[in-house]
């Protein structure tokens, strides 16, 4: 793999910021159900342009937009049985991009897989009329990387890992491809300060959720998720779509149970908020504590993602 000298070396990797917000901010129109799972089919020109817009900022990793396109998200807007295809679009998207501005670069394709499902219109609440088996989840996995694979993806980025069973079933999907395997987890922190697997109801505003959605019945320990996925021998594991707080008590917790690289991407949404001076000093510290692999998730832009560049150079240069 195109990093596979950098990871060895102890080389700083800087990956993109915000996909789908990102796409939806430069005027891509999101679906209710399926949020950004179908721009690469709907708006690709925006979808390469966003891609192209973080590379120029100086990201080693273009992320292909396909954390949505799994069978069954795409399934409830009546897309499914194009889901292999739009997944096939999303890296082709990531190497037009690399191939226009950054064709003599160390940039890898990060082919997204999450278990994201169809949400209830107007939330980002599961939908449970369009909630798969998990024998036909995984048969879907399966699918959307082989897909991720075909297209070229350099290796594949699990992302928001939240519990153990899902998580689980995706990880083994992705892991029978043969593609390295990067894990990303969301970590959140109870009242009492334990780190725990990200919790949509202490996270988001009441108003984003439907009234029916049920809340975990018991909050599920970091470390639980975080030996689920040793046992798939990832490459790179870390922390992302968590607030800055819950980021450093998640990254502490991985760096008890791992001692491969590790990465940090953060969220920029809702009581997190952070501006890209802010985001800045955030990289900063947790690449000064070790974290090989840096960038943003939800709500941060080409700028967050300039500015630390710029910030971290020389260290961040190809």
């Amino acid at each position: 793999m195109v990093l596979d000298d950098y990871l060895r070396q102890g080389q700083l990797v800087v990956l993109d910021g915000a996909i789908g917000g990102e796409i939806e901010r430069q005027g891509a129109r999101m679906d209710a159900i399926a949020w950004c799972g179908l721009a690469n089919r709907n708006h690709p020109d925006i979808v390469r342009k966003v891609h192209a817009d973080y590379l120029r900022a100086g990201a080693n990793i273009a992320t292909a937009n396909t954390f949505a396109t799994c069978r069954h998200v795409l399934a409830a807007t009546g897309s499914g049985d194009e889901a292999a295809a739009i997944t096939r679009a999303g890296v082709r998207l990531c190497r037009e991009a690399i191939d226009e501005v950054a064709p003599d670069r160390p940039v890898a394709v990060a082919g997204s897989m999450s278990n994201q499902v169809a949400w209830v219109p107007g939330t980002f609440s599961p939908d449970p009329r369009y909630a798969p088996a998990p024998g036909d989840a995984t048969a879907n996995y399966r699918e959307q990387a082989e897909a991720l694979a075909e297209a070229g993806a350099d290796f594949i980025l699990l992302e928001m890992m939240q519990d153990v069973d899902w998580a689980s079933r995706l990880a083994e999907a992705a892991r029978s491809v043969g593609l390295p395997l990067w894990i990303g987890m969301s970590c959140s922190v109870t009242p009492d300060g334990q780190a725990v697997a990200w919790d949509q109801h202490l996270e988001e505003p009441a108003h984003h959720m439907d009234p029916n959605h049920q809340r975990r019945a018991n909050a599920l320990p970091l470390t639980d998720v975080i030996g689920a996925m040793l046992a798939f021998e990832p490459q790179v594991m870390g922390i992302m779509h968590s607030g800055s707080s819950s980021m450093q008590a998640g990254l502490d917790e991985l760096a008890r149970h791992w001692s491969g690289p590790r990465m940090a991407y953060p969220e920029s949404t809702n009581q997190h908020t952070v501006d890209p001076v802010t985001f800045t000093e955030n990289c900063r510290a947790w690449v000064d504590s070790g974290v090989q692999v840096i960038g943003g998730c939800c709500g941060t832009t080409v700028e967050h993602i300039r500015t630390m560049v710029d910030e971290l150079r020389p260290a961040a240069s190809a």
